[in-house]
């Protein structure tokens, strides 16, 4: 399948410098635990040998803390990680071998180059947690949830599957609220205040902890197909 070309939806791909560690955990823990882009079509089940029966997605995943927890967690569902951030996929392999997790795979690039490569109907939920919001309005059209990539992700989930959007950006949830008005066979709220309460079952991530303390409001979305 040919690479296509498309707008940059994140920030830098590596902070200052790696240390010598992280630069072996590229190395070493990538071949044990990461992916490369296939040339043709596959499966995302394949990559654990067909183990778990229900496949999740994080798509920009940071350092990889709610990735490594929701698979410690949930040891019969099978996780697939991506991240371009070189400095983050280096902490996330660490954490995946220090707990010796057989159903975590990363991916170190962009995720919409990986997701052509899945069939339709091979996911069974997809996170995308506070992505780069990309606040001024020139830049929009680099953010992440265009209403192409949301309609992509719909092809993609199984029979009742779910995406869950989290975001500190009020701007971002109207913005992704109105591109999936377009998108048939998807269920969700539009209240901006319901969307305001965090759920029971959400996972907390170190960014969210960070935007409450500083009095921002978050809001959690989830689009159940």
């Amino acid at each position: 399948m040919e690479t296509k070309r498309i707008i940059q939806s994140y920030g830098r791909k590596r902070a200052r410098g790696l240390s010598e560690t992280q630069k072996e955990n590229l190395v070493t823990l990538y071949d044990i635990y990461g992916i490369t882009l296939p040339e043709s079509n596959v499966n995302p089940h394949d990559y654990f040998n067909g183990q778990f029966e229900k496949i999740t997605l994080e798509i920009g995943f940071g350092r990889g803390e709610h990735l490594i927890q929701n698979a410690i967690n949930n040891p019969t569902m099978g996780f697939i990680g991506c991240e371009p951030f070189e400095n983050g996929v280096a902490s996330a392999l660490k954490a995946i071998a220090d707990n010796n997790l057989n159903n975590v795979k990363i991916y170190k690039g962009d995720a919409r180059l990986l997701l052509d490569f899945f069939p339709a109907h091979s996911i069974n939920s997809v996170y995308v947690l506070f992505p780069d919001p990309w606040i001024k309005k020139k830049h929009y059209k680099r953010r992440l949830l265009s209403t192409e990539f949301l309609n992509r992700l719909r092809e993609k989930m199984a029979e009742h599957g779910s995406i869950i959007i989290a975001t500190d950006c009020e701007n971002y949830m109207q913005n992704v609220l109105e591109n999936l008005k377009s998108i048939q066979g998807i269920k969700y709220t539009d209240d901006m205040t319901a969307l305001s309460e965090k759920p029971s079952w959400f996972l907390s991530t170190r960014y969210e902890q960070k935007a409450l303390s500083k009095g921002k409001k978050c809001y959690y979305l989830k689009c159940e197909v």
